[in-house]
């Protein structure tokens, strides 16, 4: 009997595109039951989100055109991890970078961010976010800063596919006992 579980060996791998730290590449595989199979695999960097809370809980979200699904969405702050750079040190610059806001931040957990992609998630949650300088995004990011509240942003943005970094949020929220 095969095990429909077991990994799956890979005969060969090309990278077809590269840019802006995320690849794609065609994988072929040796399957458990013995077939090969070609798929098209997204490779990117480590990367992490934040749920940040002001004082009086109001949700401090990045709000930008976002090119793939070709709308204006909301988004938590967050980003690339920079090689050797630890997560939480990376969702604290991106969050001062994003926003100009600084918290006291935690971890949520880690996910992946689907089942075609090596692509390491990391949530987070900042408490106690107070504004201390003005946002300095990079080049290719057009953010419109913005708070919500706590309700507002469960039933208006995460429920209703207005958000990018949805695991994230639900993560955070769990965390905080806030679902």
């Amino acid at each position: 009997m095969t095990d429909t579980t077991a990994s799956w060996r890979e005969i060969e791998r090309a990278t077809v595109f590269s840019k802006f730290g995320r690849s794609v590449d065609r994988v072929d595989f040796e399957l458990p039951d013995g077939r090969k199979e070609e798929f098209y695999l997204k490779r990117e960097r480590p990367a992490g989100a934040v749920l940040a809370l002001t004082p009086d809980r109001q949700v401090i979200l990045a709000r930008q055109y976002r090119p793939g699904p070709d709308r204006v969405l909301y988004e938590l702050p967050g980003g690339f991890l920079e090689s050797g750079e630890q997560a939480v040190d990376a969702i604290a610059r991106e969050l001062l970078e994003e926003t100009g806001y600084q918290g006291e931040i935690h971890s949520a957990g880690p996910y992946w961010h689907d089942a075609y992609s090596n692509a390491l998630r990391f949530a987070f949650f900042a408490t106690d976010c107070v504004r201390v300088a003005e946002p300095q995004p990079e080049c290719t990011e057009f953010i419109e800063v913005v708070t919500l509240a706590l309700d507002e942003f469960r039933a208006r943005v995460l429920r209703q596919g207005a958000l990018t970094d949805t695991a994230a949020a639900y993560l955070a929220l769990d965390a905080l006992n806030l679902l």
